[in-house]
């Protein structure tokens, strides 16, 4: 009878045991890397929670096309990730509370883009397996990495294509940014929106400003006094004798980015305009052709943010 009892027991303790070994032997929990995201959807005004990886997934369909090469699709899947984390911390720590029942939102102009799947299909069309396969590989292929300066998330900014440097960040917002410093960059010219204008009479250039800028003197002329980044944007300029950022002139006017060269011809002024985005940070583009010149994820993201590390969270 003891021995009945005694291999009873020992099949009900090597039935526990062997799970409890493979979890062990495979490092932890498979359960528990899975961390949920809230997600404020801005278009639907509710709060969902939603994977981190499938989060991540949706942000870099939104943000790269899926056509780039494998190694830009990775740096943008690290960088969106940082993003997120980032946007975490400043939840959690009170500091962001644009929306306050989640850290981030679907409002590209205020955190990241992103995608649905109904959106995606609708816009891949018979490619959206394909796309989506290989934009999935490239965040599983880069899970839980993040971007570090110093040991601390960094703010992982980043923007369609600059012209031969990305910015300061000092020189686009005011405020030093260690990481964030004008680098070269080469290929950003292959954006479809790389060059672009706008074209006002002078008369709606005037209205235009005036809705924004108080204090206008056109006696002074339209515009003036222009100081630029050794990048080429537009840090600040007169406009109606009133000097302003070079972000605010973007806005007024709806620009792809700072980096513009005025002309006047008649009466209407035309902004001619390179680059699409604010500028600082990775540029896309820019980390297309690096990857297709064999540069790999890391490397990227290395060149476009100053001394940083790329660490597992």
């Amino acid at each position: 009878m003891k021995k009945v009892v005694f291999v009873f027991l020992a099949i009900i303790f090597i039935t526990l045991l062997i799970p409890l070994a493979v979890v062990y032997l495979l490092g932890a929990n498979p359960a528990s890397d899975a961390r949920g995201v809230k997600l404020y959807l801005a278009d639907e005004g509710r709060t969902i929670e939603i994977d981190e990886d499938d989060y991540i997934k949706c942000v870099v369909a939104a943000e790269m096309p899926a056509d780039f090469e494998p190694e830009a699709l990775k740096a943008q899947s690290v960088a969106a990730r940082t993003f997120l984390l980032s946007r975490v911390k400043a939840w959690e720590d009170g500091t962001q509370t644009d929306h306050p029942d989640a850290p981030v939102c679907t409002d590209s102009t205020h955190c990241q883009a992103y995608i649905p799947e109904d959106k995606r299909r609708e816009s891949w069309g018979g490619s959206s397996d394909a796309n989506w396969d290989k934009i999935s590989s490239a965040v599983e292929a880069t899970r839980g990495e993040v971007i570090t300066y110093n040991g601390e998330i960094i703010s992982a900014l980043f923007h369609s294509a600059s012209a031969s440097a990305t910015e300061n960040a000092a020189d686009v917002w005011g405020s030093d940014i260690p990481y964030l410093k004008s680098v070269p960059t080469r290929g950003d010219e292959a954006a479809p929106s790389f060059y672009s204008s706008v074209t006002v009479s002078a008369d709606e250039f005037k209205r235009a400003v005036e809705d924004r800028v108080a204090g206008t003197d056109w006696t002074k002329g339209l515009y003036g006094n222009i100081a630029r980044s050794a990048a080429g944007g537009i840090i600040s300029l007169d406009l109606g004798g009133v000097n302003v950022r070079g972000t605010l002139l973007r806005s007024i006017f709806s620009l792809r980015s700072t980096n513009v060269e005025f002309e006047e011809h008649s009466s209407d002024v035309t902004m001619n305009v390179k680059g699409y985005g604010h500028g600082v940070g990775m540029s896309q583009y820019g980390a297309n052709y690096l990857a297709s010149q064999g540069e790999t994820y890391d490397a990227i993201l290395k060149k476009y943010y100053t001394g940083v590390e790329i660490e597992h969270r």
